[in-house]
């Protein structure tokens, strides 16, 4: 056992001290989680209302309607209709059938819904006799997603399902309602209720429209006095259109002024913006100048002060304190009277008392290094160093300077634009035009015209009416004598019942109650296991890739057995493959947000988990070499596709089927499953003890068939180093 600890301590020390390894290992540690995490993610509810409304389904009704009496009927734009209150699927409305199918066709949507031209005609064809079924065509692209189609195929038995229900329901309703107004006898027989109530109402209003329509008619005859009217407003008509010419003639003219003004205003602005921009400038390049100048200077050459000295006052002059200086106009700046426009000030007037100072001393700076020349090499270096900071800082104020003062000039030029466009509206509106005037007058000069033409259609109206009324009158009595007709009786007796109940029943005669047993919330929680399982096998395999498996400094180790070094080596593996776990674990709790009954049992099956697969795969390596690492890809390869992690093993080939109670994933996830949603008698226990079953087999390929396939390794590896090519 001594040697097993002196590996783990070589080991350890090993890594500790070599940063590029310990990059490698943190890396190691975060990858597996990532895959868990993300794949998680983007499983997350594949299926819901918020995930499925992205996936384009088109739409179009060609249904050209039918004619049920005097009413109308389209089935097709109800259904359209009803639609576009549903949200669990991204509904596109083509407005034809082509359309929607050539979507399909592109790739644009993933299915679509064409309803037939005669969906509605079919829809009633009971009452003929000759019945054809309505049809709405399904076309589905599934050469876009493997998934989408099945999502989307749930779309057309629903719609199916809701059409037959709405029909039932429909008509069962209308049938059944369509007796309340006869289900109620009063004492003499006859039939009362709202029906007959309504139908004697609209027969009185029917009267009361006749009388209306008679003075409408007797109406007409007062046209010419209203025509005389007419001629008297045209005259105050015309008054008015003079007047508003004139006063548009005034106000356009003093527009134009104002509008010169708001120009003019620009053309300052834009004068004062260019001049103190040249100015900023000529400070900036000068500053640069004598920067240029310091940065050469050094003991070991003969300084100019004199061309130091010459530049400073350059810019000392151009920064000035007269009104014509920089430093005035900055002081001097107009800003607009917005709040933007007065923190630009601030900061301005700020930075041009800070440059004040700073251009004062330049002439301090020169004479201190001039002085230090005689001091030595490092008073001289911060001598030099202090002016080239205060160049620099001045650089730095004139940039400041001129970002704010470019948001002064912003809005300022915000305002003057604006100040134009609302002269421009008021050139628009003060451009009065008196035609609508003109119209008016012309329409009641023709007034007795209009007044004439309308007269005919009110007769016409009248005349329609008078008959209405004759043949609903001639209605009511035929409803009346319904009451001694004896099957009535019989159909009385049915309709006592509710009719709402009846048509429910009728339409969904079935209530199916959902029970859910162990609930998860989500489909990233259901796919969880899988996933998680996966990330650690992934992790375990990319250490038996990455990390030696054999031990080649024995130094201070005594009769070394083949176990020692198995067990001292994998001691690495094991740490890195439990910080793996831990990582993903809280992270799938904490970042993804999974539901989880147990937590706790659920770290430890991912901690058991992680031992077992780490084990089992860093075995492979040290006794099979690369073979082993393939054997590893190879089991992670088949339990992918037959553990049963996304689809149920039952509808998997019949060879999955048969492996499945073999892979270590089956017995892994099953046990996180039981943490997820909750534990079923000792389910969960059996699993942890199956996988020591794996367990067992490790140390046993690991620690008995090393020497047997260690001739074999050595022969495989010689062969790949004289390929010049693999590793």
């Amino acid at each position: 056992m001594k040697n097993v600890i002196k590996i783990i301590v070589s080991d350890v020390k090993r890594l500790s001290t070599n940063v590029v390894a310990m990059v490698v290992i943190i890396g190691l540690t975060v990858i597996p989680c990532l895959y868990a995490w993300f794949n998680i993610l983007s499983n997350w509810d594949p299926y819901g209302e918020s995930a499925t409304s992205n996936l384009q389904v088109a739409v179009a009704s060609s249904d050209e309607g039918i004619m049920i009496g005097s009413v109308e009927l389209n089935v097709g734009d109800i259904i359209i209709s009803n639609l576009k209150e549903n949200t669990t699927i991204g509904w596109v409305f083509t407005d034809t059938a082509q359309e929607a199918v050539n979507g399909v066709y592109s790739g644009d949507y993933y299915a679509a819904l064409v309803i037939d031209e005669e969906f509605s005609s079919d829809m009633i064809s009971f009452l003929s006799g000759d019945i054809e079924n309505p049809v709405i065509t399904y076309y589905e692209n599934e050469k876009k997603n493997a998934i989408a189609p099945k999502i989307t195929a749930k779309v057309k038995t629903t719609i199916e399902r809701e059409v037959d229900h709405a029909f039932v329901s429909t008509v069962a309703e209308s049938l059944l309602k369509g007796g309340e107004y006869f289900a109620t006898l009063d004492e003499e027989g006859n039939i009362t209720g709202a029906g007959i109530n309504k139908l004697e109402q609209l027969d009185s209003d029917l009267n009361g429209m006749i009388t209306i329509l008679d003075s409408y008619i007797a109406l007409m005859d007062s046209t010419e006095s209203i025509s005389e009217a007419g001629e008297a407003i045209t005259d105050s008509a015309n008054s008015i259109t003079e007047l508003a010419g004139s006063m548009a003639e005034d106000s356009q003219n003093k527009a134009a002024g104002v509008k010169d003004d708001v120009e003019q205003s620009k053309k300052n602005a834009d004068r004062k913006i260019e001049n103190l921009n040249e100015k900023l400038s000529a400070v900036d390049s000068d500053a640069n100048t004598l920067n240029e100048k310091v940065a050469g200077l050094s003991l070991d050459v003969d300084i100019d002060y004199t061309q130091l000295q010459s530049s400073v006052s350059t810019i000392q002059e151009l920064w000035g304190t007269d009104q014509q200086g920089l430093y005035q106009l900055l002081l001097n700046v107009n800003a607009p009277n917005t709040e933007e426009g007065a923190k630009a000030k601030e900061a301005i007037t700020e930075y041009a008392n800070v440059l004040d100072g700073l251009i004062a001393g330049l002439d301090e700076d020169v004479a201190n290094i001039q002085s230090a020349t005689t001091k030595g090499e490092e008073d001289f270096n911060a001598a030099k160093d202090t002016l080239v900071n205060n160049v620099a800082a001045v650089l730095a104020c004139t940039k400041n300077i001129r970002d704010y003062y470019g948001a002064i000039s912003s809005v300022g030029q915000e305002a003057i634009d604006a100040g134009s466009k609302a002269v421009e509206e008021v050139e628009k509106l003060i451009n009065y035009n008196a035609t609508s005037i003109d119209l008016v007058a012309d329409n009641l000069d023709n007034y007795a015209v209009i007044m004439e033409q309308s007269k005919d259609s009110l007769v016409k109206s009248r005349d329609e009416a008078v008959e209405m009324e004759s043949q609903l009158a001639a209605l009511i009595a035929e409803i009346k004598a319904i009451g001694q007709n004896e099957a009535y009786q019989k159909i009385m007796e049915l309709l006592q019942s509710d009719p709402d109940l009846l048509s429910d029943f009728i339409s969904s005669p079935v209530d199916i109650s959902d029970e859910y047993i162990y609930p998860v919330e989500n489909n990233g929680s259901m796919t969880a296991p899988f996933y998680i399982v996966l990330s650690i096998w992934v992790g375990a395999l990319i250490m038996s890739t990455i990390l030696k498996t054999t031990v080649k400094d024995t130094t201070g180790m005594d009769n070394l057995k083949n176990w020692q070094c198995f067990l001292g080596r994998y001691f690495t593996t094991f740490v890195i493959g439990q910080i793996q776990t831990i990582i993903t674990v809280l992270g799938a709790f904490l970042f993804v947000g999974i539901q989880c009954e147990h937590p706790f049992y659920f770290w430890l099956a991912c901690a058991w988990t992680s031992l077992i697969y780490s084990l089992l795969l860093y075995s492979f390596t040290y006794s099979f070499g690369n073979v082993g690492e393939a054997l590893s890809v190879v089991l992670m390869v088949i339990q992918v596709a037959g553990a049963g992690g996304t689809f149920p093993i039952e509808v998997l080939p019949k060879v999955f089927q048969l492996l499945y109670k073999f892979m270590p994933f089956n017995y892994s996830m099953n046990a996180l499953r039981e943490c997820i949603a909750g534990f079923y008698e000792n389910t969960y226990r059996n699993c942890m003890l199956t996988l020591i079953i794996y367990g067992v087999i490790a140390v046993f390929i690991g620690v008995t068939l090393y020497h047997p396939f260690k001739i074999l390794n050595e022969k495989i590896e010689s062969s790949k180093e004289k390929s010049g090519i693999l590793i």
